[in-house]
C-alpha cells in the first residue's frame, strides 16, 4: 500500500515565483500517522516545488500510488478540481482540509472516475483507518464511488491529545527556511483552534463548535524544539504558526517559561490585541524568553469595519498593545485587509493611518513594525460569504493581481475575487501597496 501526499498547488501552471514558503506541517502529522501503520507514504510540496497541474498529473503517472491525498482551500479550490476530474490514475483520492466542511457537497457533485473520499476536520487518526479498510465509523455521505466522513469531538478518531501525535520531521525534506532576519528557522504547531468570531475567517468560533480549542502540554512542546535543534544544529529561530499561541495571561507565561530554557534560540509566534491588553507587565519577560517578533491581525483600522467583521479590539487598543510591545523592544508583523464589504475610501483611509501611526511609533522603539496585506476574499463558509451571497452578488473565482506585485517574495499572496468595497479597483490597488510599503520603508530606516 502507497500513499502519495500532495501539498496543492496555489498556480495552475508551473510557477517560477523564487518565494520562501512554509512546510506543510498538517501533511506531515498525517504521514507520521500512516508510516506508524505500516502505510508506505510520501510527501511530495507541489507548493515549494513549484507545481501546475500538468506536472502533478506527470507526477501521478510516475508514481502511480494506491491512494493520494490532497489539501484544499478556496484558493485553489478550481485547481484542485482540475487536478481530481482529470486524474490519470485509478487509485482512490482523498481531499481534505478547513474548507471540506463548508463545499463538500459541492466537491461530490464533480465529475470524478477515481473513488473520492472526504474528510472533514482533523485526518491524521482516522486515515490509516481508511487507507487499511479498517475504520469503524460510518460516513456522513456515500454514494458508489464517493464517501464523506466526518471528525469532531464525537468521532473516536478525533485528536483530542495533540501531545500524543508525533510529528515525524524526516517527511518535511529541506523544511529550514531563512527568515527576514537572515536566521535558519523550523516552524512548529503548539495549539489548534481559535476562539474569536472573525466574520471573514473559516476558524472562526461560530463555524467549529463540533470540536474543541486545544492546546499542546510545555514539555511536549519542548521536546520538540530540542529534536529539532538536534535535527538542525543551525537553527536560530523558532516559528509557532498557531493562530493563537498566546491568547491569555497563562499561556504567555508557558511560552516564557517554555522559550527560557533555549537560550540560543529567538522565536516568533501569533498574538491578539487582547492577549496582552491586561498582560503587558509580561513584555518584558517575553522579550527576555528570545521573542523576536509577534504576528498581529490588526485587519483594519475603522471602527466601522471592525464592528462590521466582528474583529474584537477597538483601534485604540491596537495602537497602545502595538506601542507596548515595540517599546519592549519585540518587533511586530500587522497584517491589514482592504477591501471589506461596503468598505469606504475614508475606512481605507483610517487603516492606512493606522498603520502608519505604528510605524512612526517603531522608528523612535527599538521593537521594528513591519506590515502584510491583502486583498479581501471571501471564503465558503464564512459570515461574509454568505452575506454576498445573500444580497446577489457573484463571487468571482480567485485569480492573481498583478497590480499589487510591487514588492517581492508577495505573489503567492497578491490574488483576488472580486472588488465588494465601494471604492474603485484603481483606489484599493492603491491602498494596498502603500501600506505594505510601509516595511520597505522601514527597512530603509534601518540602513
Amino acid at each position: 500500500m502507497y500513499c502519495l501526499l500532495l501539498n496543492s498547488p496555489i498556480y495552475s501552471e508551473r510557477s517560477e515565483a523564487e518565494e520562501t514558503y512554509l512546510p506543510p506541517l498538517g501533511l506531515g502529522y498525517i504521514a507520521t500517522q500512516l508510516k506508524k501503520s505500516r502505510v508506505s507514504v510520501e510527501i511530495v510540496d507541489c507548493v515549494k516545488s513549484r507545481y501546475g497541474v500538468e506536472e502533478i498529473h506527470n507526477l501521478l503517472k510516475e508514481k502511480n500510488p494506491d491512494y493520494v491525498g490532497l489539501n484544499i482551500f478556496t484558493q485553489n479550490y478550481d485547481i484542485v478540481r482540475n487536478i481530481v476530474e482529470n486524474c490519470p490514475i485509478s487509485g482512490t483520492i482523498i481531499i481534505g482540509g478547513q474548507v471540506v466542511k463548508s463545499i463538500y457537497k459541492e466537491i461530490i457533485q464533480w465529475n470524478v472516475n477515481n473513488r473520492l473520499i472526504l474528510i472533514i476536520g482533523e485526518g491524521e487518526l482516522i486515515l490509516p483507518s481508511i487507507v487499511l479498510g479498517k475504520c469503524e465509523e460510518s460516513p456522513l455521505f456515500s454514494n458508489k464511488n464517493i464517501s464523506v466522513y466526518a471528525v469532531n469531538m464525537n468521532s473516536k478518531y478525533y485528536p483530542i491529545d495533540l501531545s500524543s501525535i508525533h510529528l515525524d520531521r524526516s517527511f518535511l525534506q529541506n523544511e529550514m527556511i531563512t527568515n527576514h532576519y537572515g536566521q535558519q528557522e523550523a516552524a512548529i504547531i503548539a495549539s489548534r483552534g481559535c476562539i474569536y468570531n472573525c466574520a471573514f475567517c473559516g476558524g472562526a468560533r461560530e463555524l467549529n463548535r463540533d470540536v474543541s480549542v486545544r492546546r499542546r502540554k510545555s514539555e511536549d512542546i519542548i521536546n520538540e524544539i530540542n529534536e529539532i535543534t538536534t535535527l538542525y544544529p543551525e537553527v536560530s529561530s523558532i516559528r509557532v504558526l498557531d493562530d493563537l499561541f498566546l491568547r491569555n495571561e497563562e499561556t504567555i507565561i508557558d511560552a516564557t517559561a517554555i522559550f527560557n530554557g533555549f537560550k540560543k534560540l529567538y522565536w516568533r509566534g501569533m498574538a491578539h490585541i487582547l492577549s496582552f491588553e491586561k498582560s503587558l507587565y509580561l513584555l518584558d519577560s517575553l522579550k527576555s524568553s528570545g521573542c523576536r517578533e509577534l504576528f498581529i491581525g490588526i485587519e483594519s483600522g475603522s471602527e466601522r469595519i471592525r464592528k462590521y467583521i466582528n474583529k474584537a479590539g477597538t483601534v485604540d487598543q491596537i495602537f497602545n498593545v502595538v506601542t507596548a510591545i515595540l517599546k519592549a523592544g519585540i518587533d511586530v508583523k500587522g497584517y491589514f485587509i482592504y477591501g471589506f464589504p461596503s468598505e469606504t475610501q475614508d475606512d481605507c483611509q483610517a487603516t492606512y493611518k493606522l498603520a502608519m501611526d505604528l510605524k512612526k511609533i517603531s522608528l523612535k522603539t527599538q521593537g521594528a513594525f513591519r506590515s502584510s496585506v491583502f486583498q479581501f476574499r471571501p471564503y465558503q463558509g464564512t459570515r461574509l460569504y454568505r452575506d454576498i451571497i445573500a444580497s446577489g452578488q457573484k463571487i468571482d473565482s480567485i485569480v492573481s493581481n498583478p497590480s499589487i506585485n510591487s514588492t517581492q517574495g508577495r505573489t503567492q499572496f497578491n490574488f483576488q475575487s472580486g472588488n465588494y468595497s465601494v471604492v474603485s479597483d484603481n483606489e484599493l490597488n492603491n491602498f494596498i501597496i502603500k501600506t505594505q510599503q510601509l516595511t520597505e520603508e522601514q527597512l530603509c530606516s534601518e540602513k
